[in-house]
């Protein structure tokens, strides 16, 4: 930009001075970015950090605990009971949670917030109705696993014959069904916009705006809560009851003969109490951040955009995301520490995989001195059964292979 020098004229009595004063240009000072205006509080800095670093590590983890928990809970010993159906189908959605929603979000992080779900219209819709999805069905099939084991603890006579498998696996079908027509309503209210930005249609915009919010959250999670509170306390209660009486009768000289079973499902209890409450603590931040986020965090104060708001916002966005992600990544870890006959299963798997190695080493050295053997034994005969690609007699032995034996 070509500036223009500025010539002053003085004059003093009868006497004129032609002064000629240079000035340098003025310095041109681009409007400040959003995001450089954010970088001066420590709460977006500190939102970003954590994003970038963090969830990585969450990511992680999870992807390798619920790949070695579905290949365990998929062995001939765990598939017996209902709940290793359940554990199956978990493992399977938590890597999808993962995947679908804490990476996106780390992808979008360094990408300085451009998200790969504003693509296109068809980006949009489909990553959007995976992420509630997904969400959602790993939620309820622990809310499933958590009230069958009610049922086998409160109703014993009645738990061959509803705690099956086969149940379990139509229980799992349903929930299936149930969430995507919850959710495919996405695939018409939703849109990208001229921003491109993935936003809701004119027609839907109230029915986002209001009623979507709440309906997430009582589905993901205010009611799975409620549920999973409720059924872990009468859990523990009939829990209680059977100890107390089992204790009893052992008191008494009774012998039973179903301790070992008893031990059991007291172990298998325990896991999924563990389970559940895992749920309850590392979502209990997000419920509560849904449930204040309007009234704590003002985005305009006094008719000027409050920036330190919105980087308290996001800090404490990404911390309940966290708590959220490690739900779906550490349910591997709780099974090692609870699930006794988990734990022999993953043993068995890996002392299987050595073995097969070592068998394998074992036959292709075997397979390596039986070929040695035979050509050592093909050449000694004499170099006329080698041929090359056209056919001609070569003598060098460095070309002599099995493979052009005619």
């Amino acid at each position: 930009m070509e500036m223009e020098n500025y010539i002053v004229m003085t004059r003093s009595g009868n006497e004129t001075n032609d002064t000629v004063i240079t000035t340098s240009p003025p310095v041109y000072q681009p409007r400040p970015s959003l995001q450089d205006i954010l970088n001066q509080y420590w709460e977006y800095r500190f939102a970003q950090a954590f994003g970038v670093y963090v969830f990585p590590i969450v990511i992680f983890f999870g992807t390798i605990g619920n790949i070695l928990s579905f290949l365990v809970l998929c062995r001939h010993a765990m598939r017996t009971t209902s709940t290793c159906v359940y554990m199956q189908a978990i493992a399977v959605m938590d890597l999808a949670v993962l995947y679908i929603n804490a990476f996106r979000k780390w992808l979008t992080i360094l990408n300085e917030g451009k998200d790969i779900s504003t693509k296109s219209e068809t980006a949009c819709i489909i990553i959007h109705f995976l992420s509630y999805f997904t969400y959602d069905l790993s939620v309820w099939l622990v809310v499933a696993m958590t009230v069958e084991r009610f049922i086998a603890i409160h109703f014993p006579l009645k738990a061959a014959q509803m705690a099956t498998p086969s149940r379990a696996r139509k229980v799992t079908l349903l929930l299936f069904v149930i969430f995507v027509a919850i959710n495919s309503q996405l695939f018409w209210t939703v849109t990208i916009d001229d921003r491109e930005y993935c936003v809701p249609r004119e027609a839907y915009e109230e029915f986002h705006d209001k009623v979507m919010p709440w309906l997430d959250a009582a589905i993901y999670s205010f009611v799975p809560f409620a549920v999973l509170l409720t059924f872990n306390i009468l859990i523990i209660y009939d829990n209680r009851r059977a100890t107390m009486r089992r204790r009893s009768m052992r008191s008494q000289n009774h012998r039973n003969r179903n301790d070992s079973r008893q031990q059991f499902h007291q172990r298998l209890t325990a896991m999924l109490l563990s389970v559940s409450f895992s749920f309850l603590v590392c979502t209990s931040p997000k419920v509560i951040f849904m449930s204040i986020r309007e009234y704590a965090f003002q985005f305009i104060v006094d008719g000027k955009v409050n920036y330190q708001g919105y980087a308290s916002y996001l800090m404490a966005s990404r911390i309940s995301d966290f708590f959220l992600y490690l739900n779906h990544s550490i349910n591997f870890f709780l099974y090692s520490i609870h699930g006794q006959r988990f734990r022999r299963e993953l043993r068995r798997m890996f002392c299987c995989a050595r073995e097969g190695l070592r068998r394998l080493s074992t036959i292709s050295q075997s397979l390596d001195g039986t070929a040695n053997s035979r050509v050592t034994s093909d050449t000694s005969m004499g170099s006329y059964r080698f041929r090359n690609s056209n056919g001609i007699v070569n003598n060098n032995p460095a070309y002599n292979s099995t493979e052009n034996y005619v």
